[in-house]
């Protein structure tokens, strides 16, 4: 059998190709994991934003398609935007895949309400920091900061808000997590993508909207909490609040969830993926899950973007739970022809539009 990287063929920019960075939008079922590979010279910073292992509804295995796409250099950065299992759920099997040589978190303690998949997460820093590696408590900032040659902006949470978090009860903290969700702006201008974990209607209407109002737009929104509407209301007796929506003003909305019937949340909710078909168009609504697409965002170092991407579905296929761990693509099932043939397929074009309007 003819070993194939699915990982690095699909994924890794072809060189000279002059992207700055490509986000990776993959299919993890009932949660989110995102990959972000910043320019760096003639290579790439390679990160993951959060990580979930989902059998039930088919996901990607992320530990053994990171394995593949990073080799022996590892991981450089793992982010986690908030302490819940399915922005977390994989991070020890990640860990004992590949090096990882940072940690950056939100900073919210769960307390007693954290379970194993919290406990697993403070021993993989424990492990990161033994190894050498380092631990960054993200908190929100008007600067603007960079790694590699990628740009970035850390726009929650605020350091006010971390500190009045902690100062409560368990239950409490637990009950305000989203509102304390890590929340990133990274590309550089014109073009940007933003990435929001669970961020909620509180983190935006507080928080956000108003302190970084000149750094909301954004070319790429991945929509708050898998497209749930608490981004915009909590309950049908409430107004519902867009103002960052429309600060935001994107371009495509990319949802990651599965479909709604098999989500336990009814994620992405209707109300939301109407509203967001209201701002962007029905066909620049994305959903993983729709179809198990992965989808590809690529934005240029002259701040053009590449437009969207997808995968179909090659890396569900390539990446299934419960594969084997030999680092040809984690394919059991897969005979060598079905790998050949997924590997010849191109990836279908959404949209190659030179944007640059952001």
């Amino acid at each position: 059998m003819t070993s194939t990287n699915t990982a690095r063929d699909i994924l890794w920019p072809a060189d000279g190709s002059g992207i700055l960075a490509r986000v990776v939008f993959l299919y993890v079922g009932q949660g989110s994991s995102i990959i972000v590979l910043a320019a760096n010279g003639d290579s790439y910073k390679t990160i993951l934003a959060d990580i979930n292992l989902d059998e039930k509804t088919g996901g990607i295995d992320v530990p053994n398609l990171i394995k593949d796409m990073v080799g022996d250099d590892g991981l450089d950065v793992f982010v986690n935007t908030h302490p819940h299992d399915d922005h977390l759920r994989g991070i020890k099997e990640l860990a004992q895949s590949v090096n990882v040589g940072a940690v950056w978190h939100s900073g919210h303690n769960p307390g007693k309400k954290g379970g194993d998949t919290y406990d697993d997460f403070k021993a993989v820093i424990e492990q990161v920091k033994e190894n050498g590696g380092s631990e960054v408590t993200m908190k929100g900032s008007r600067d603007e900061q960079q790694i590699g040659d990628l740009h970035y902006y850390v726009l929650a949470p605020a350091e006010y808000v971390v500190d009045e978090i902690e100062g409560e009860d368990a239950d409490a903290r637990y009950a305000r997590v989203h509102e304390q969700c890590a929340v990133l702006r990274l590309g550089i201008d014109p073009t940007w993508v933003m990435i929001t974990g669970d961020a909620d209607r509180d983190a935006f209407e507080k928080h956000i909207a108003d302190y970084h109002k000149e750094r909301l737009p954004a070319v790429v929104l991945d929509a708050p909490h898998h497209g749930s509407r608490s981004f915009f209301r909590y309950s049908d007796e409430d107004e519902p609040y867009t103002a960052a929506l429309d600060a935001i003003s994107p371009d495509y909305v990319i949802m990651s969830a599965p479909t709604s019937d098999k989500s336990p949340h009814g994620h992405p909710d209707k109300e939301a993926v109407d509203r967001y078909a209201s701002s962007v168009g029905a066909d620049s609504v994305l959903h993983t899950g729709e179809k198990k697409y992965s989808f590809i965002c690529d934005i240029y170092s002259d701040g053009t973007f590449g437009g969207v991407d997808h995968d179909n579905g090659r890396l569900a296929e390539s990446y299934p739970l419960g594969g084997d761990d030999d680092g040809d693509g984690g394919s059991e099932g897969a005979t060598s022809s079905s790998l050949a043939a997924a590997s010849s397929r191109p990836r279908s074009v959404i949209d190659r539009r030179g944007m640059g309007t952001r």
